[in-house]
């Protein structure tokens, strides 16, 4: 967990943490020094010479002063280290997510993802100041005092060093006894509050078919799932808390029964031995301070294995800005460190670390090819393999598939539900990586592409868009947040938005809600459709954008796709004709394969695939309900 802490440092903070770790340890050197002193101290207090007691306390009045300000710099640093934390951790963590593959976030990792960027933030901040320091002293100064004692008697010192493994194995022992359960709870904490979201959103599915209550619902099992888990991690504190407790007093009777045999043989005075009491009660109470922690610790090691989960997640080969300009594509994971993570994301040359089988390589980020973004390009397809799932066989859409769209042009895709029209979508714009296969736009392999390349070439509108809980206006400059008010209203004019903004007293400012609540579906595909036109990329693609509006505005928006001026190689999968009719091509898939490719009149005359499900499409627009 040490390595994932240093991986969400700022650069150059390694430094950092081995000065706060050397001013710990010194501090707790001087700690148990001081504690130590104690006896010789007491001794020549009582003596018959108590003068002489002055120069061992000039001793301990010298090392607390030094071991305040030796202290006091060490939590300067912890603090430097904790903000540290608090400036880059989200953001590390935040970029990571961005590069992730799609595949990787189903509900259980989704979960883990919201959980690790929450940890990143004051919590995380928390582990160095106010955890990391005290978890070394508790580990530590009763070893230093336990050393310390050698001086004053060895079987004391011997009888010491004993108990440190015996206290330590028992807290051990305690938490390996409880972290089972209590991981158990934190799952099922988490599950609870994913099920408690779901519920507040649902209400108007679950009233609909009278699931109301609670207990009739998947939050009434996550409840009953998460109380059941609370109980089994309080039931097992029980039996590690009588563990640690035991090996206490046992530590405590060896160290007092030591005192009182040396005291009665003669090797140490009566004076030293009631020093002693006070030097092993500060001997025992780290490990009481330790068992304190030890909540805030299965805390810690918990939400650093979350983050772990998030830096270790596999991403696409053309989202990781340390890939050289020939990445294969074969679906492999990544191999990257959390280490490198951090030199990738803080390296301020402007460059990118990669660390492969023969070493680290440094590559300019400058010299990854790029495609201009002003033209319409030409997309070639070439033996494409993708499937879903865990087995590379299994729900297996596409193999050995091949499509070339040529620049400047508007293709539709059309097929029945699960023909593989959305996975195609998604392969374009790089959601997804082909198993196999390569998707090159000019002549240029996509995979050689940076990140920012990527993301510049295509502009995607959504069957089921999402809105950013904003106004309008920021949810439509998210496709290009430099552009001017002319390219707002013309974007506004092109996708209907301009007729929904007449409507609404705050226009560009009304607010649209989370995930877009406070529009209608139509409007918020609306919205969704001027954020694409806006976005300056040479590729556009659009997943059924008007399934969610009325006829008149279906065909409206169609027409402005169609009439968009900016240069684009446009790819449109649709089931509705209105959203077909102005393309230069359709291409009909069924099963992974392309069973009909041509013109609409082309592929209308042929009597094929194509022509039955036009004669379908024309047949439902003319449906009417009959008495």
């Amino acid at each position: 967990m040490i390595r994932t802490l240093l991986a969400l440092l700022p650069a150059g903070s390694r430094r950092t943490v081995l000065g706060q770790i050397l001013l710990t340890i010194a501090g707790l050197l001087l700690r148990a020094a001081g504690t130590v002193l104690l006896v010789p101290l007491v001794a020549a207090l009582f003596s018959g010479d108590p003068g002489t007691a002055w120069p061992w306390l000039g001793a301990l009045a010298a090392v607390t002063a030094v071991g305040w300000a030796v202290d006091t710099w060490a939590a300067r640093f912890a603090f430097a280290l904790g903000f540290g934390l608090l400036d880059t951790g989200q953001r590390i963590v935040a970029d990571r997510l961005s590069a992730v593959r799609l595949g990787w976030f189903d509900a259980e990792r989704t979960a883990v993802a919201r959980q690790a960027v929450a940890a990143t933030g004051p919590d995380l901040v928390g582990i160095i100041v106010y955890l990391f320091s005290p978890l070394i002293g508790a580990l530590l100064l009763p070893l230093f005092i336990a050393t310390g004692l050698f001086v004053i008697s060895w079987p004391l010192g011997l009888a010491a060093l004993a108990g440190v493994p015996i206290l330590l194995g028992a807290f051990a022992l305690a938490g390996r006894l409880s972290r089972r359960a209590d991981r158990a709870a934190s799952e099922a904490n988490a599950r609870l509050t994913e099920r408690i979201v779901e519920f507040a959103r649902t209400q108007p599915a679950l009233r609909a078919a009278r699931r109301v209550e609670p207990e009739r619902s998947l939050a009434g099992a996550a409840l009953a799932a998460q109380h059941g888990a609370t109980m089994r991690l309080l039931l097992l504190q029980i039996p590690g808390q009588l563990i640690f407790g035991i090996a206490s007093q046992a530590a405590l009777l060896l160290l007092a029964g030591s005192t009182v045999m040396l005291t009665m043989r003669g090797e140490l005075s009566i004076p030293a031995a009631i020093a002693l009491i006070v030097v092993i009660v500060r001997y025992l109470e780290p490990f009481t301070v330790l068992a304190e922690l030890s909540p805030g610790i299965e805390t810690c090691i918990g939400a650093l294995r979350r983050i772990r989960e998030v830096l270790e997640a596999p991403v696409d080969s053309a989202d990781s800005p340390a890939r050289t300009a020939s990445v294969a594509t074969s679906g492999e994971t990544s191999s990257e460190t959390p280490d490198e993570i951090l030199d990738e994301t803080s390296d301020e040359r402007g460059t990118a670390t990669s660390s492969t089988a023969g070493g680290a390589a440094r590559i300019e980020a400058s010299a990854a090819p790029r495609i201009e973004p002003r033209i319409a390009p030409r997309i070639e397809l070439r033996g494409i393999r993708f499937g879903y799932g865990s087995q590379r066989t299994d729900r297996q859409v596409f193999d050995g598939f091949d499509l070339v769209l040529e620049p400047g042009t508007t293709t539709a895709i059309v097929g029945p539900s699960g023909s593989g029209k959305s996975t195609l979508l998604t392969l374009i714009a790089g959601l997804h990586a082909p198993e196999a296969g390569s998707i090159a736009v000019d002549g240029i392999d996509v995979s050689t592409l940076d990140l920012d390349a990527r993301r510049d070439l295509v502009s995607v509108v959504f069957q089921h868009p999402y809105l950013f809980d904003g106004d309008i206006r920021q949810n439509v400059l998210v496709g290009d947040p430099a552009a001017g008010s002319d390219d707002l209203d013309r974007v506004a004019r092109l996708a209907r938005v301009d007729t929904l903004l007449a409507r609404l007293s705050d226009v560009w400012e009304s607010r649209v809600g989370e995930a877009g609540s406070s529009l209608s579906g139509g409007e918020r595909q609306r919205v969704s459709i001027a954020r694409a036109l806006l976005k300056p990329a040479p590729v556009l693609l659009v997943d059924e954008a008007t399934s969610a509006l009325d006829a008149e505005n279906e065909a409206a928006v169609a027409a402005a796709l169609a009439a968009d001026p900016v240069p684009r190689t446009r790819m449109i999968v649709a089931h509705r004709l209105s959203s077909i009719r102005a393309a230069d091509r359709v291409v009909f898939l069924e099963a992974g394969r392309i069973v009909e490719d041509g013109a609409i009149g082309e592929l209308l005359e042929a009597q094929g695939r194509f022509a039955e499900f036009w004669r379908q499409q024309h047949a439902a627009g003319a449906w009417r309900l009959g008495a």
